[in-house]
């Protein structure tokens, strides 16, 4: 299985003199990432282990005190980062138990016949559910990731299998 790290935002600025960030959450940003205490700052593929003291929401952002940043200048200098964390080091107790959107990314599609449909190259946020895109024998083609049509997920296998409804696969983007 691949190395996966989920990007849990980008840093868009900095808030009080104390050195907090302010955290724009990106599609992969779970709560409990935050609580495992430990994240990557991750800058120009620079990565820098860092320690998550504690944080607030503010809005749509997050506040966050890391321990190794105490002053305006430190947290200045980190606006524009992301914050990344390795997901085989995140302790279960703080795993989500979704599928992150960076799980999904690479994945081979297959159908109930077991034919290869695609693999997954990039996921459309909705509000309600997102949408799978797999390209595959020079298609596109928009899977919904509901349940109904997603049958299962074999993350050591890197694969997923889907029983889309007739008709979904003639629609092509």
């Amino acid at each position: 299985m691949k190395e996966l790290s989920a990007s849990l935002g980008e840093i868009v600025n900095t808030v009080g003199l104390r050195g907090d960030i302010k955290l724009l959450p990106g599609p992969d940003f779970w709560w409990e990432a935050l609580d495992s205490g430990v994240v990557d700052v991750v800058s120009d593929n620079v990565r820098r282990r860092i320690t998550v003291d504690h944080f607030r929401a503010r809005g749509s952002t997050v506040v966050i005190k890391l321990a190794e940043v105490s002053t305006i200048d430190e947290a200045e200098a980190l606006v524009g980062s992301t914050l990344e964390v390795p997901i085989d080091e995140v302790a279960d107790e703080f795993l989500p138990d979704f599928l992150l959107p960076c799980q999904t990314m690479g994945l081979r599609v297959k159908l109930p016949d077991g034919s290869v449909l695609g693999e997954v190259v990039d996921l459309l946020l909705g509000p309600e559910q997102n949408v799978l895109v797999v390209e595959g024998n020079d298609e596109k083609y928009l899977i919904p990731d509901v349940s109904e049509i997603v049958v299962s997920v074999d993350l050591e296998g890197e694969s997923m299998e889907i029983d889309p409804p007739r008709g979904l696969l003639d629609l092509r983007w």
